[in-house]
């Protein structure tokens, strides 16, 4: 199963790369979603997902789990994507007034949700069956491959660091300096 887990934390990384364009670029640089009174409620649930990400990527991607923490990392998983529908529901509106999301910003959540979500199918698919049992013991093997495991550690202080950004920017919503332009529907 090795395999399965190479290519989840594979897709995992180029989704969090990918995210950090987006995220901290886009969202909060360039169109300054943070700021913005129509775009408050779609900067929350960047906010949530950007809060969510650590505890889901700890919980799953550190060591083999099994048991109720798989079952709680898959929970955090199923809250970030109806945390995801609501971002998406929430866009027309929110940047209406600057002419919608541009196609290349479109195509880019296209290509982020489907390594999102190709890097949990795979990593649930490795899981063993007897795992996902309750009773399983929370830590179902010794180690994962080493790879998997200094990937995921790398990943988690930028996490916690652009999650910190959402909340502040979330509660002191004119902190970040302006990009130096007005935002423009068309990137880059």
């Amino acid at each position: 199963m090795d395999h399965l887990l190479f290519a989840a934390i594979g897709f995992l990384t180029l989704h969090s790369v990918l995210a950090a364009i987006d995220g901290l670029y886009l969202h909060l640089w360039r169109y300054r979603l943070h700021a913005r009174p129509a775009s408050r409620r779609e900067h929350l649930w960047h906010t949530l997902r950007a809060v969510l990400f650590p505890a889901v990527v700890g919980t799953l991607f550190l060591a083999p789990v099994g048991g109720p923490l798989l079952w709680l990392g898959a929970a955090l998983f199923v809250a970030d994507m109806v945390i995801l529908m609501a971002d998406v529901l929430e866009e027309p509106g929110s940047r209406s007034d600057i002419g919608g999301l541009s196609g290349p910003e479109y195509a880019l959540h296209v290509v982020l949700t489907v390594f999102h979500v190709a890097a949990f199918v795979l990593l649930f698919a490795a899981r063993p069956l007897g795992a996902w049992s309750i009773s399983a013991p929370l830590v179902v093997a010794a180690v994962w491959p080493p790879m998997v495991h200094t990937i995921a550690l790398n990943l988690l202080p930028g996490a916690v660091v652009v999650a910190l950004v959402h909340i502040l920017l979330l509660v002191f919503p004119h902190r970040l300096p302006a990009a130096g332009r007005p935002a423009a529907r068309h990137w880059p």
